[in-house]
Order: C-alpha cells, then structure tokens, then sequence
C-alpha cells in the first residue's frame, strides 16, 4: 500500500433509490488481528435525506482485494434493491 493515493483511490459511489453504497479503498489495514488476511476495503450503505448523504452507516463490511470490494459493492446494491426499498414502501 506504499503507493497509495487520497486522489486516485479506489471509489465507488451507487445511488440506489434513498441509499448510497459507497466502495473505497481505504489506505490502511483495518484488519487488527495479525493472524487473519488484511481489510483494505470497505463497503458501506447509507440512507440519503432532504438531498444528503445521512453518514450513519445501515451496513459495514471489509476486504482484503479490490476483487472482492466490487464483488461486495455489488452484493450491497442486491441487498439495498431486495431488501431495503421493499422497508421504504412498507413505512408509507
């Protein structure tokens, strides 16, 4: 990770509807248990309201290669799709 680069990192933002899923390569290893494979990765899903981003997070997961960070973007966009749209139509 000696090359990493604030500018150039790896990001990844879809709006789904009221959720934003947002990929990023995020600089260090989150992974603090040196006997399990690094977290340099992280998927988040957040709920947009009045326009704007609300930053706490309604999910959280970690990876260890930018592989499976776009495998896990794309799994969040499943599950924001399949599950989280269906609970903004049952609170109308």
């Amino acid at each position: 990770m000696a090359d990493f680069d604030w500018e150039t990192r790896f990001d990844l933002k879809t709006q789904v509807g009221d959720y934003e899923v947002s990929t990023v390569d995020l600089g260090i290893n989150y992974q603090f248990d040196d006997s399990l494979p690094p977290l340099y990765y992280e998927t988040m899903i957040f709920k947009i309201e009045d326009g704007k981003v609300n930053f706490s997070e309604l999910y959280c997961d970690r990876y260890s290669t930018e592989e499976e960070a776009r495998k896990g973007h794309e799994e969040a966009i499943k599950y924001v799709k399949e599950h989280l749209k269906e609970e903004k139509w049952k609170q109308k």
